[in-house]
């Protein structure tokens, strides 16, 4: 099944083939990859599903990570969540996850709210800067070693939210791949895995 989440998302990845071979996946699309997948068939619930790539949103980092005085974490792998919506008030969030070169994973996050239908001044949003487990980075690891994690959807939408909700960009990086995906309000069940280790 699909899971039901408050925002959207866009992944970009970077990890090790999987065991069919290069020129088999070449032969595919990315819809038939998904389909022996846990979740392809809850895709019909979903709306505009689409597998193109997504545009990188590193610059949004960057640019409110400067305004707010706090510098993008570096790594061996990183992985960045950026996340923004807009209806009362507007939200944009910068999730940075990065792997040292000892295999530990550290999380770092900053956002602000700001002014939407409200005329609010704009505000820092909790910090978030801790250090996952040994077990929560194996966990990780696990995540996104499985294949069925890059062939899904690139952007999917949940035909449920008609106001507010917001859209999330999630983008991994290793030094030999990159990977990127988005959501709004729903996200695949290899998604969720990543996503509850990181954020919950």
């Amino acid at each position: 099944m699909l899971i039901r989440s408050a925002f959207s998302l866009t992944l970009i990845v970077v990890i090790s083939a999987g065991p069919a071979s290069a020129k088999q996946q070449a032969k595919q699309t990315p819809e038939s990859r998904f389909a022996s997948c846990p979740g392809a068939a809850a895709l019909k619930e979903a709306a505009n599903v689409e597998w193109t790539e997504q545009p990188s949103r590193l610059e949004d980092h960057e640019s409110l990570r400067k305004r707010l005085g706090v510098p993008m974490p570096v790594g061996s792998t990183r992985i960045s969540l950026w996340t923004f919506g807009k209806h009362h008030t507007s939200v944009s969030y910068s999730l940075i996850v990065v792997r040292d070169e000892k295999g530990r994973w550290h999380t770092n996050g900053i956002g602000e709210e700001g002014p939407g239908l409200l005329p609010i001044e704009p505000r820092t949003l909790k910090i978030i800067n801790r250090a996952l487990s040994p077990e929560q980075g194996r966990a990780l690891d696990q995540a996104l070693a499985d294949q069925c994690l890059y062939a899904s959807p690139t952007f999917q939408r949940d035909p449920g939210i008609v106001s507010g909700g917001a859209v999330q960009t999630f983008e991994v990086e290793t030094r030999t791949r990159r990977w990127v995906s988005s959501w709004f309000g729903v996200r695949t069940p290899q998604q969720d895995a990543v996503m509850k280790l990181l954020a919950d």
